[in-house]
């Protein structure tokens, strides 16, 4: 395709459609010819324009190319980089011994000691020091020890929801609406930056002004750490909850500013338990409504019914050593058998008849009254239960006193109906007594394991049925990670005095720990804190551990508070003890007979050069040979009584183990390849910008003739347009030349053409190639095994070769184009290079408005305004003259008629 139609650049202008009307001449046609000069310059200022940018695009591909190859190869920070000798040294390092020891040691590095440097026996690894806490197994107690006097409540407001935000009155409908469930626990964020869950569940609990205080206290930091927002507004700095100590009343107020939008939805579980009336009415209620129609929240937040009802059919997940199971705490049958038992039931114990018994024949109401307090009853709230608030002492009755101390009595009867079904339940689901259910001294139902190395603990469950047994999820025989300090297996109580200087390990005390800090949150600021130490939790054995986070002898764990010693302490009899780090201790020899013997305080250390590291003891044994004795020549004797006898190291050299290193071949060849494909692609590219000649047939195309092609011939066009533009460029050809020297500068650098052979790389000997490097890789790879040093002095420098490879490309292109303006000095600044210069780099972001060919553009699109400017005033010029013409031949056209007219 050598042409295209041509198209005038005039021809849709506002002069189309105006002229000629009288004259019947085409006047547009003639102005645009009359101008045709001036547009002609425009369109081919345009057209020299375009074929700037693609020079400029042209430059800028090669000059990416080179910085690229700086980038990539001659960087030590590079990932590919091509410039440290280490990467073609003999890195990879296998060991070799007896099938036991040769898998306890690894290597990496290089050392010029490789062959005659071995490992004949490791005597000792290197351990911290350890710090373990007393046992802490328990049973799981649960506070449930009286089914009739016990009241089963659930809370109305725990898991429920409040829907909340911005209601359009107008279309009855939810702008923005946000649903807020009530939790059971939130995560929270303290000042450093760590986090903490905080167990709310209790509160919801809440029967005193109080404890109600503190749940709205909870529930506004529960809505903070939600980050729930309306209408990209943060809920919690425009309202708040609020608890009127005076009414009793929840209610929610506006903060801040407010917005006095905010609408309840009538939908919302949370309502009723938050003590409002939702007999109101509407589909939803405004924030005043709301705080208008509420009662006393303590009437409605907890829901309080029999025991005996609240746990039938009541489900609760047990734990068994990871084994998941939901066991049914009551079923329906033994509901009914439970309340079927009076004092005349058959199957009663011979305790409770005796009791029962002796119980019938008392008639002194002083005795009665005795009996009933050390049972805990409490006979003034019996009373007014029984007889009113304003009744006298006197009107409890003794058979009232007795039917109160019988129904204690019972208790236990009643109780055991319930742990016996339950033993079952938990027979059929973990085996036969391996969860034990039982009743404790006082009644209370709680559950162990038999075996000391196993737990049983509360996974889940309903929050009314934990509540009501006393337990959170997490309970367990030993410790609940998600529980805090109070609880019974530790039963830590920070309000006591004791506990004043918190908790502090090895001089540094750990900020942040409250009463409702959970134990997995303690142990999650040790780690982050500066004490160094880590802090775990052992459930195999129920033992709290500090590790010292370094190895070796020497290395301190301190607990330096009540809480510290409580925590991570005890009594060594139930466990607690410490244990000193100890250093390694590794047999080098170094041939010749001579053996070191090392001691260090990791398990990874330097051997002349190798990074080493060692994971299990061998080479020989310890024995033990004569008694140990003190200064005075007795025997020592341990805590037991017995001898302690001296230990000798009796060492087994069939365990040594030897290093063997070769390069890593195949990272090394996939770099070097990379390296000269990219190389060889700039050879290509400059090469072929320097030697294609222009087509004149082609060049750009103006909008006009863009808009009769299709997009395929547009860019076939535009190809052929772009060839040639470098074409014998001075710049282009300077670099070519020197790409072509890369060779004759590495043989002055002390290389000689056989050993690049013998590595695999040859020069092109085709000319029309413009310097490119043949790479044999079968051969380069033959060379790493046998000599990798040669490659790296060839590459890197070293030996005889005074400059590699790598650095020779580098510093052969850095003056055409770097990243780094400091490498090319040319007065005070440097120079980013002669390609940059030309054209503006993007890796070097200041010249892209900086460079020869931006101001050239920049001239040429001044000169496009004015020429513009000139068509313009000629255009004016020529239609002024035009519309006089029109104007006088209509006149004449007028007067020609009139006289038609008048000489008939």
């Amino acid at each position: 395709m050598a042409s295209v139609s041509s198209t005038s650049s005039l021809g849709n202008t506002s002069l189309r459609g105006f002229g000629g009307m009288v004259s019947g001449i085409d006047r547009d046609e003639i102005i645009e010819q009359m101008t045709l000069g001036t547009t002609t310059k425009i369109t081919n200022a345009k057209g020299d324009i375009t074929k700037l940018q693609w020079k400029q695009e042209a430059y800028r591909s090669l000059s990416d190319k080179i910085i690229g190859l700086s980038d990539n190869y001659g960087s030590f920070t590079s990932p590919s980089s091509l410039v440290d000798p280490t990467l073609f040294a003999k890195s990879i390092i296998t060991t070799h011994g007896s099938d036991k020891s040769k898998n306890y040691v690894t290597a990496t590095g290089t050392s010029d000691l490789l062959d005659n440097v071995s490992i004949s026996a490791v005597r000792q690894l290197a351990t911290s020091t350890v710090q373990q806490s007393e046992t802490r197994n328990g049973t799981l107690k649960t506070t449930l020890n009286d089914l009739d006097q016990t009241k089963f409540e659930s809370s109305n407001l725990m898991n429920t929801s409040l829907d909340f935000g911005l209601f359009n009155s107008t279309t009855t409908e939810w702008t923005d609406k946000y649903s807020f469930v009530f939790p059971p626990s939130y995560t929270k964020t303290n000042a450093d930056g760590t986090t903490e869950t905080v167990d709310i569940s209790d509160y919801y609990y809440a029967s005193t002004p109080a404890e109600f205080k503190e749940l709205a206290t909870k529930l506004n930091e529960a809505l903070k750490y939600s980050n729930a927002k309306v209408n990209n507004e943060e809920i919690s700095k425009v309202i708040k909850f609020s608890y009127d100590e005076t009414t009793g009343k929840m209610g929610i107020k506006e903060i801040g500013n407010g917005m006095g939008e905010y609408r309840i939805s009538l939908t919302s579980t949370a309502l009723k338990g938050l003590g409002y009336d939702t007999s109101k009415g509407g589909s939803v209620i405004k924030l005043e409504d709301y705080n208008n129609n509420l009662s006393n929240i303590a009437d409605h937040a907890v829901t309080r019914r029999d025991a005996i009802d609240g746990l039938t059919n009541a489900t609760v997940t047990f734990n068994y050593n990871g084994s998941q199971k939901n066991v049914t705490m009551l079923t329906q049958a033994e509901a009914d058998k439970i309340r079927a038992i009076t004092k005349d039931s058959e199957g009663l114990s011979q305790e409770t008849k005796d009791k029962l018994s002796a119980l019938d024949k008392e008639t002194d109401r002083d005795k009665l009254k005795e009996m009933a307090t050390k049972l805990g009853i409490n006979l003034e709230a019996l009373n007014k239960k029984l007889h009113g608030s304003d009744a006298a002492e006197t009107a409890l009755t003794e058979d009232e006193i007795k039917s109160a101390i019988t129904d204690k009595y019972l208790a236990p009867e009643k109780m055991k109906i319930l742990q016996e079904g339950l033993q079952s339940r938990l027979n059929q689901a973990f085996g036969t007594d391996n969860v034990i259910a039982e009743l404790g001294n006082d009644g209370t139902l709680q559950f162990r394991t038999n075996d000391a190395t196993s737990s049983v603990s509360i996974s889940g469950g309903s929050g009314s049925t934990l509540w009501n047994l006393g337990v959170g999820a997490g309970a367990s025989t030993k410790v609940n990670l998600k529980g805090t300090l109070s609880q019974d297996v530790l039963g830590i109580d920070l309000a006591d005095e004791k506990y004043k200087d918190g908790l502090v390990i090895n001089g540094v005390k750990i900020d942040g720990i409250t009463k409702d800090t959970s134990i997995s949150d303690i142990l999650s600021k040790i780690n982050n804190s500066k004490a160094g130490v880590k802090a775990t939790y052992v459930d195999a054995t129920g033992q709290f551990m500090l590790v010292s986070s370094e190895t070796g002898k020497g290395r301190e764990i301190n607990l330096e508070s009540t809480l510290a010693q409580e925590l991570f302490g005890g009594d060594p009899k139930n466990g607690a003890k410490k244990t000193d780090g100890q250093d390694a201790i590794i047999d080098v020899s170094y041939g010749n007979g001579v053996t070191v013997s090392m001691n260090r305080a990791s398990n990874t250390f330097n051997l002349e050069g190798l990074s080493v590291t060692v994971s299990g003891v061998f080479g020989g044994e310890w024995k033990e040979t004569v008694p140990e004795t003190d200064k005075d020549g007795n025997e020592i004797k341990d805590e037991n009584g017995n001898t302690v006898m001296k230990k000798e190291w009796v060492g087994n050299t069939a365990d040594t183990v030897t290093f063997t290193a070769k390069a890593d071949v195949d990272k090394v060849t996939e770099r070097v390849k990379s390296f000269i494909e990219a190389f060889n692609e700039l050879a290509t590219e400059v090469n072929t910008q320097l030697t294609s000649r222009p087509d004149k047939s082609y060049g750009p195309l103006t909008e006009e003739q863009k808009a009769e092609m299709d997009e395929t011939s547009i860019e076939n066009w535009e190809n052929k347009a772009k060839q040639g533009l470098l074409y014998s460029d001075t710049i282009i050809r300077d670099l070519s030349g020197d790409i072509q020297s890369v060779m004759v500068k590495l043989m002055n650098s002390g290389v000689n053409y056989q050993d690049l052979e013998k590595i695999g790389i040859t020069y092109s000997e085709d000319y029309k190639d413009g310097g490119k490097l043949i790479f044999d890789e079968t051969k380069f790879r033959a060379a790493m095994e046998s000599d990798p040093q040669l490659a790296s002095d060839i590459f890197t420098g070293g030996g005889s070769v005074s400059k590699g490879l790598t650095k020779i490309v580098e510093d052969t292109l850095t003056p055409y184009a770097t990243r780094y303006a400091s490498r090319n000095p040319n007065g005070m600044g440097g120079s980013y290079g002669r390609l940059v210069e030309e054209a503006g780099s993007e890796k070097a972001p200041s010249t892209l408005s900086n460079n020869f060919i931006y101001k050239q553009i920049e001239e040429m699109n001044k000169r496009i305004t004015e020429l513009q400017s000139k068509l313009k005033t000629q255009q004016d010029r020529y239609i002024k003259q035009f519309s006089s013409m029109e104007s006088l031949i209509s006149q004449m056209n007028s007067q020609s008629s009139w006289l038609s007219q008048i000489t008939g």
